[in-house]
């Protein structure tokens, strides 16, 4: 009884070999398979680092032109360019009693 236990060492190899070869489609599918979705897997990861990256320039851009806008707003205020046109071009407020207006149609 212990001997019909005990298995021959070539009856077990070809025993896994008989299993290997009957399954061996679908191993290599498996296998392709686990390649596929590990490859898919970093493409994702890469993509969503993209994303990140992409969405903080955006951001800091939306900021960045908020600022301007507001710089644009300040500079341009009619009170800033008439201080800055009296104090550094000289100019004065216009009389309207001194103009003299010409008729061009003459």
């Amino acid at each position: 009884m212990i001997r019909e236990l005990i298995l021959n060492k070539n009856e077990v190899l070809n025993d896994v070999k008989l299993g290997l070869s009957r399954h061996k489609l679908s191993l290599i599918v498996i296998m392709i398979t686990l390649l596929a979705l590990v490859l898919y897997s970093q493409l994702n990861y890469k993509i969503d680092r993209e994303i990140v990256k992409l969405n903080a320039e955006k951001n800091y851009l939306i900021a960045e032109n908020f600022k301007l806008k507001n710089q644009i707003t300040v500079l341009s205020s009619p009170e800033r360019i008439s201080k800055i046109a009296k104090e550094e071009g000289g100019m004065k407020k216009v009389d309207y009693n001194q103009v003299k207006f010409i008729d061009v149609n003459e």
